[in-house]
């Protein structure tokens, strides 16, 4: 990670805080009076619309701001980076004057905004949030115009960038749900203007009597804060200024349109990942601006992204279907926004231009998105092998390939989140009670996707079948390299460079991962049966340690059990995005008891677990007895939560229910184990010890890593 750059912004001091003032950053927001070298200006603004802002959306979107400035500002490492290290993650520490510096400082708003802001842009942040010395009013952001008709208040805030997605979304909600809806544009660059206001028209014109309306948001810097091309944080944003303008409407959700390919985004190679990787609306990050949002404004606020199981030709569809082809040609899809023309609208070489046109082939709707808006025809042109980002677009191309034809090939879920595991990390973020059921959905969206590029493929090689075999087509072309085993790109799609131990047993994100003996690592989805996994985590932890069924149920139950420090990974042996946690796997109590009761019960477990140790070495049967009775109330009470009208749950024959709940539990997992691990699971069926006192007892001594690794 790079040396900590401090943000000063607005009149904010750097007395006791700047370490190097010569590298401190000094930003300064104005309004369209332009007085700073940061002008925020939203555009289009009907005055019917404007009820005041919040002094807390104020400070939202003045923090947003300069948060995205200053990642335009900081360099990252050089543009030839091949792995990410030191030279390529910031450490950025931001001083903001704001209006209530004790909610901004509070420790659940600054771990939401830190940890939303590190995922989205894979920095370091840190605030200190100071009192803003000299107020000014919102008005000075606003450019009103009420020019154009106002048709009723919008029902719904939709996030328009104008590419293929956004403007399905805005077709849907406008043409298909017939809704009142403003569309929110963010204007990073004039060279969009002409083309933005061009679908503004088109769409207008086939919206009939429910034209929306748009409001554009533009941000500019002096020139010489124009310095890094990612601009990872450009998503913050751009929620927070959709969000702050459904909050002058009373609204209370803004909506996102992107495909779940691009939003999931598994990496295809590994030259695009972590910060290059983009994260706009990952569902990690929906979550964490859902989060950030709710407490801004004292109650829930929704973040959506209504589109997250559809492709993007799934998406070209709904364009086509509601007879709005000839609005695609005028779309913008490429990330690469700086070397646009207006002859050449897209570069045809990023990871965007390369999923569009794929999408527009296997929708059946290449006509309406001319080949010669693309500067670089990925398909049948070469590219200079000198020129190091030409040569990754190069790479990554064929990368996207290769990742879809091990999806098409793949037969089911289990196979799926093995080849992939960095799936693991967004399972507890798609709102889907198991990890099974949120694993068979992201599948079947990846499979379908990969039969699209597949198919499209096909269909191109067939057109192109002559100039193949006669080789009058680059052999770098991405056809070349997809028919001929031989060519001269080839790459295959590099998920995860993380160092393996031999035997591994861990909870990684929303799933399980196993090694044993050295052999291949496999990710293994317990559905209904995580319990048990959980269990026997806890006994590889302890090998040769024979305890109570109790305790290891309670323990596990209250997560109050802390596994040894020589059991799990060090952290520099973890993929990025992860971290070793300290205690054992926690289950879903916590969804269902009441949060208070479960603290005590949590408490209570720790006390007891104490006490059975030392009713033990006083010999004292009758009180261990005792003790194990409760251990027992206590699991069934974690575990059942609460019944009907705030009563708790009977346990029944609480000693005889947690030993067979234990046992059938620990039967299951390995039962499932074997469909991934039969070796594996044998072992474990030979050496965990299932009864009142159980324990794990290998032939061969064994060391595993089972502390879990979670996603931030």
């Amino acid at each position: 990670m790079q040396d900590k750059r401090y943000v000063l912004c607005g009149n904010a001091s750097a007395k006791g805080i700047s370490e190097d003032p010569s590298r401190d950053l000094r930003l300064r927001l104005s309004g369209k009076a332009g007085h700073g070298n940061i002008t925020l200006r939203i555009e289009d603004v009907h005055t019917k619309m404007f009820r005041g802002v919040p002094p807390l959306f104020h400070d939202l979107l003045e923090i947003a701001t300069y948060v995205y400035s200053a990642d335009q500002v900081v360099r990252r490492g050089a543009d030839d980076v091949d792995s990410f290290g030191d030279g390529w993650r910031r450490d950025l520490h931001f001083v903001v004057p704001v209006r209530n510096p004790d909610f901004w400082n509070s420790a659940v708003v600054q771990e939401t905004l830190c940890s939303t802001l590190g995922f989205l842009s894979d920095d370091q942040y840190q605030f200190d949030f100071v009192k803003l010395d000299q107020d000014h009013q919102f008005q000075e952001y606003l450019e009103f115009n009420d020019t154009q008709q106002m048709y009723g208040m919008p029902e719904q805030v939709v996030m328009f960038s104008g590419g293929l997605d956004s403007l399905a979304g805005a077709i849907d909600e406008v043409m298909n749900q017939k809704r009142r809806v403003l569309l929110v544009t963010h204007k990073s660059t004039s060279k969009l203007n002409k083309r933005h206001r061009v679908l503004e028209e088109m769409l207008a014109a086939k919206a009939g009597d429910n034209v929306p309306h748009r409001i554009t948001v533009r941000v500019h810097k002096t020139k010489e804060l124009n310095r890094e091309y990612t601009q990872r944080s450009r998503s913050f944003l751009y929620v927070s200024i959709g969000a702050t303008i459904a909050r002058m409407l009373n609204l209370k959700s803004v909506r996102f349109y992107e495909n779940g390919v691009i939003s999931l985004n598994l990496p295809v190679c590994a030259q695009v990942v972590g910060g290059r990787a983009t994260r706009t609306t990952h569902p990690r990050v929906m979550k964490g601006f859902q989060d950030l949002l709710s407490l801004v404004a004292g109650e829930p606020f929704a973040v959506e992204n209504l589109y997250i199981w559809k492709t993007k030709a799934d998406i070209v569809k709904v364009i086509m279907d509601a007879g709005c082809h000839d609005l695609i040609k005028h779309s913008m899809t490429c990330t690469h926004t700086w070397e646009m023309t207006n002859q050449h609208t897209h570069c045809g070489g990023c990871s965007q231009c390369i999923d569009r046109r794929f999408a527009v082939l296997a929708a059946k709707a290449d006509q309406h998105d001319p080949a010669e808006h693309y500067k670089f025809d990925v398909f049948t042109q070469s590219r200079d092998a000198q020129d190091q980002k030409k040569n990754v677009d190069k790479i990554m191309a064929a990368a996207y390939l290769e990742r879809a034809n091990q999806v098409k090939g793949l037969t089911d879920v289990a196979q799926f989140v093995t080849s992939y595991p960095d799936v693991g990390r967004v399972f507890k973020y798609l709102n889907y009670d198991k990890a099974g059921q949120a694993a068979q959905r992201v599948f079947d969206l990846y499979k379908r996707h990969a039969n699209e590029v597949m198919g499209a493929l096909d269909d191109l090689l067939s057109r192109y079948s002559k100039e193949i075999r006669e080789r009058t087509l680059p052999g770098d072309c991405l056809l070349r390299t997809a028919y001929e085993s031989g060519s001269v790109v080839s790459m295959p799609a590099v998920v995860s460079a993380e160092k393996l131990p031999d035997n591994i047993f861990r909870k990684r994100g929303g799933v399980w991962e196993a090694r044993f003996q050295g052999r291949g690592r496999h990710t293994i989805l317990i559905q209904g049966v995580d319990k048990g996994a959980e269990y026997i985590n806890l006994l590889l932890a302890f090998p040769d340690r024979e305890t109570s069924v109790y305790e290891i149920a309670v323990g596990s139950a209250a997560n109050a059990i802390d596994l040894p420090a020589n059991t799990g990974v060090a952290p520099e042996d973890i993929e990025e995005g992860f971290q070793v946690s300290q205690g054992v796997p926690l289950g879903d109590a916590g969804d269902v008891a009441d949060r208070q009761a479960l603290r005590e019960w949590q408490q209570r477990a720790r006390e007891l677990l104490g006490e059975i140790e030392e009713a033990r070495d006083a010999g004292d049967h009758a009180r261990i007895e005792e003790i194990e009775e409760e251990m027992a109330f206590l699991t069934k009470a974690m575990e059942g939560g609460k019944g009907l009208g705030g009563r708790q749950r009977k346990a029944g024959d609480k000693r005889k229910n947690v030993r067979d709940a234990f046992r059938n539990a620990v039967d299951r997992a390995i039962k499932q184990i074997a469909k991934y691990d039969k070796p594996l699971a044998e072992h474990l069926d030979n050496s965990i010890k299932r009864g009142d006192v159980v324990g794990y007892r290998p032939e061969v001594p064994i060391v595993w890593d089972v502390r879990p690794v979670t996603n931030g």
